[in-house]
């Protein structure tokens, strides 16, 4: 085999080496081509087998007879799966640079052989198999591919605390997803959204999963290399639990966030919690977060952190945590973010602790890596999708914030990656947005922050969106991520793209900020992928694509509308002639016209964002959302209330209220707004000084204290 001239097929991940032979080379698959895998085969070579089988009735329509065979590779016509320390064919020597998950991949006219040295790598070889069949069909062109992983542990943490429970269907098809692009480990963040027998009311109203729905989803994952890891808050981000009155009393402060170390029972229900949801799990690993305490000894425990200082308070806590873990057999791991303001500390964690090292902003570097490399801490690198606090992920953050994050983690000694996906303020993004990076994470972690953008591209599209290179459905993901982002829009870990949504048609903040030339191009871009997306095959990426530039099309269009209306009243002619308030009167009824449509389209869109959610999630907390658009009904019919009283005035020969002055229905703070008066009543409860430097510094700078 000799690499030429010719493009490499679209694979994601590419693979470290490719060749092709010579352009008349390929293998053919008929009828007659047979799967054959060793005698002393496994379930597990089992299953990439039937994986393989099933990707051939799907690129040709044939089901290819399977079989065991003492000699797999001998003989013509056939797919060979080959582990080789169990199977004859390949001397063990040839793979040891491919290490515990590599494979090779071998088509001649004669057969394809996937071989490796475990039976993940195998795993990976078939997956990489699969794409070929989907976009060459049943002529393979003859190749030769040898490949392994930069990182040995690649994962994505699914939030699942913000409203959005997925279907247990919508995990398996997750699974299914992250296995393909050679994924290992899965995470679903969890608050309160598990049923803990001993202790329903946490869950309750939630739908929560079930340990029933864990064990399935575990197994689910065992069979495609998967490693579903338990993930249970246990410090702060506890608003939920410390709500309800049986838990109130191990609130820190009062603020609903963090338990508090001030009291055995926090650890005496920790152990029943973990008692209850560890066991469902078979992965040794266990996340416990502990991240965002913000309110970390202000409270119960404050005379103790007045006593050993707040960081050891924090460790303290940690060790605790650890030690229950242990008792259930688990390691933990946990977010670095509080033990970085404290590093002196770091030396005292146990060696068995991972940190993972959390920041979701686009950088040129991160320190963080560094820091943590220099102080011989085994540690993973964890970006964002960018895909929450927006109505579209903000996808050139998200691809910056990936290469350079895992580029600057394996130089520092990283080994693993944890794609985050957040659902901040009600999760209102469909999971089908977030494939694009988390497909981007899966290249970069594997190949080591080697695949670039344009790379990318020209192989997501055939194989995730079964459509050309260069396709107009990819120009729009890409024209659509930009636009959430144009100035005036794009914001830190959000973008005023899903603001606009919700913000007041008539007062809203956006309306004097948001620059119209970012608003129109927001539309535009939404306007254009709504035709491109209407020609995606899979009806499921389709219906939801295209429904989510439907709402970025309204709500952009919302503002500008709303920025008419007040340009509207502040260019109405003083009423003084029958002519000019005639005209002044046509203007303003336009206005109010408009604005009623804008409410009407506001309802359909309603509507269907529920039936968006319930194709993927249980009905769980989508009120959370729904809450969120009535409101902001609620809102237009204030608006509509007071446009008509000038309308009136102004009929009758008296001023309008220009600048909208006397238009005030009452406190209203849409996503993020609702954020910041949450933290504005913990200063008012602990002081500015208690705060922890970044926000006390983002609080500041915004002054708001």
């Amino acid at each position: 085999m000799t690499s030429n001239d010719r493009d490499m097929p679209p694979l994601i991940p590419a693979p470290r080496h490719f060749a092709y032979g010579t352009a008349t080379e390929a293998f053919l698959i008929d009828a007659t081509t047979e799967i054959v895998i060793g005698a002393e085969a496994g379930e597990e070579t089992l299953f990439a087998a039937r994986q393989a089988q099933a990707a051939v009735r799907d690129a040709t329509g044939l089901t290819l007879a399977l079989r065991r065979a003492y000699a797999p590779r001998d003989g013509a016509g056939r797919l060979a799966l080959l582990r080789v320390d169990r199977d004859e064919g390949i001397p063990q020597e040839t793979l040891a640079e491919l290490g515990p998950e590599g494979y090779t991949l071998e088509v001649t006219p004669q057969r394809i052989v996937v071989a490796a040295n475990t039976e993940a790598g195998l795993f990976y070889g078939v997956q990489t198999l699969r794409q070929l069949l989907r976009t060459q069909g049943r002529r393979i062109p003859a190749l030769a591919i040898g490949d392994w992983s930069a990182l040995p542990h690649r994962g994505v943490m699914l939030d699942i605390s913000r409203g959005k429970v997925p279907t247990l269907q919508t995990l398996c098809a997750l699974v299914d997803g992250l296995a393909e692009y050679k994924y290992n480990h899965l995470q679903l963040y969890t608050e309160h959204t598990f049923f803990f027998p001993s202790h329903p009311a946490i869950s309750a109203g939630a739908d929560p999963l079930t340990a029933d729905d864990i064990l399935a989803l575990d197994r689910y994952c065992r069979e495609r290399h998967i490693e579903l890891v338990p993930n249970l808050q246990s410090y702060g981000h506890l608003r939920r639990m410390l709500s309800l009155p049986q838990y109130a009393h191990l609130d820190e402060v009062g603020w609903q966030w963090s338990l508090t170390p001030a009291r055995e029972e926090t650890y005496r229900l920790l152990d029943e919690l973990y008692a209850q949801f560890l066991p469902a799990f078979s992965s040794r690993w266990f996340n416990v977060n502990c991240d965002e305490t913000w309110d970390l000894g202000t409270g119960q425990s404050k005379a103790l952190a007045q006593e050993i200082g707040k960081g050891r308070l924090y460790l303290r806590h940690i060790l605790q945590l650890r030690e229950l873990a242990a008792k259930h057999g688990r390691r933990i791991m946990l977010w670095a973010d509080i033990l970085l303001y404290h590093p002196e500390l770091v030396s005292e964690l146990p060696s068995d602790v991972l940190l993972l090292d959390w920041w979701y902003e686009a950088q040129d570097r991160y320190p963080s890596t560094e820091r943590l490399g220099a102080l011989g801490r085994e540690f993973w690198v964890c970006p964002g999708t960018s895909s929450w606090n927006t109505l579209f992920p903000r996808l050139d953050n998200a691809l910056a914030n990936i290469r350079n994050f895992v580029r600057d983690g394996l130089a520092a000694g990283a080994t693993g990656m944890l794609l985050t996906d957040w659902g901040d303020y009600g999760h209102y993004q469909p999971l089908s947005l977030s494939w694009y990076p988390y497909l981007y994470g899966a290249a970069t972690a594997w190949t080591g922050a080697q695949t670039t953008p344009e790379e990318f591209d020209r192989a997501f599209a055939p194989l995730f969106l079964s459509r050309p290179a260069g396709d107009r459905s990819i120009q729009a993901i890409r024209r659509l991520g930009r636009a959430v982002m144009a100035p005036t829009l794009g914001l830190r870990n959000r973008s005023n793209s899903a603001y606009a949504l919700f913000d007041d048609p008539l007062a809203g903040k956006l309306i004097a900020t948001a620059d119209p030339r970012a608003l129109d191009e927001l539309e535009a871009a939404a306007h254009d992928a709504l035709q491109a997306w209407a020609e995606l095959p899979n009806p499921a990426l389709r219906h939801d694509y295209t429904f989510v530039a439907r709402l970025i099309a309204f709500a952009a269009s919302k503002v500008l509308l709303s920025q008419r209306l007040r340009r509207t009243l502040r260019s109405l002619p003083a009423p003084a002639g029958d002519s000019a308030r005639s005209e002044g009167l046509a203007q303003l009824n336009a206005g109010i016209a408009a604005l009623r449509a804008s409410r009407s389209q506001l309802a359909a869109l309603a509507r269907e964002f529920e039936l968006c959610w319930l194709r993927h999630a249980r009905r769980s907390e989508v009120h959370l959302t729904l809450d969120r658009f009535a409101a902001l009904d609620r809102r237009y019919e204030a608006a509509l209330a007071w446009l008509d009283k000038q309308r009136g005035r102004y009929a009758s020969g008296q001023p309008v209220d220009a600048e909208a002055t006397s238009y005030d229905p009452g406190p209203y703070y849409p996503l993020w707004e609702e954020g910041l008066q949450s933290i504005l009543r913990l200063v008012d409860l602990i002081g500015k000084e208690e705060l922890p430097p970044d926000l006390r510094q983002y609080l500041e700078q915004e002054e708001l204290i």
